[in-house]
């Protein structure tokens, strides 16, 4: 079974910048999501896939980041770190989510643009996947209501079953998260997912 919890970030720790990737308001407990966090093997390459995807490229330090509505992406690789060595599908952290008003014409654009898109599962045509360079799955899905062409959406944790209910009390009891269920998947939900 799979569990979607939203992972998190303490909003004091990021510089807001734009709006367009101002991270949510924090729960109460004063936490939120706001960052992905990549070890990168090919930091150019998976800019360029982000950037491609509607995200916003900048260079503060160290680290690249594409920025999102909702989400800062860290691609980076300290020296002396070793480089992610595989994909995430099947590990703890089975893929991350974005959102867009309309999955058909966005992948249309991004396959235009080259992008190596995959189609939903079972048929689904609100939902699409592309894999970066570093092997992280993204989730691609269709929310008709929301006004910026691409959000972050959420961190699908994958896990044994009999795991989900003290994770899932964990996130609840340490950052404020709201237990509930997504679809079929039960979840752990902090602000700066939708």
């Amino acid at each position: 079974m799979r569990i979607s919890i939203a992972a998190l970030w303490l909003v004091s720790q990021l510089a807001a910048g734009s709006a367009f990737a101002q991270a949510a308001p924090p729960n109460e407990a004063g936490v939120t999501m706001g960052h992905w966090h990549l070890n990168s093997r090919d930091v150019e390459a998976n800019k360029k896939l982000f950037v491609a995807l509607g995200g916003i490229a900048t260079k503060p330090g160290d680290f690249e980041l594409v920025k999102f509505p909702g989400v800062f992406v860290f691609l980076h690789l300290r020296p002396g770190s070793a480089p992610a060595t595989g994909g995430t599908v099947g590990t703890v952290i089975n893929h991350v989510g974005l959102t867009v008003p309309n999955v058909a014409e966005s992948v249309a654009k991004w396959k235009a643009a080259g992008l190596p898109m995959q189609p939903g599962g079972n048929g689904r045509t609100d939902q699409a996947w592309i894999t970066t360079a570093d092997g992280l799955r993204v989730e691609i899905l269709e929310n008709k209501t929301q006004t910026a062409p691409i959000q972050h959406h959420h961190i699908h944790y994958y896990l044994a079953e009999a795991a989900i209910p003290e994770i899932q009390a964990w996130y609840v009891k340490h950052f404020g998260a709201k237990a509930g269920m997504r679809g079929r998947n039960q979840s752990a939900d902090i602000p700066g997912r939708t």
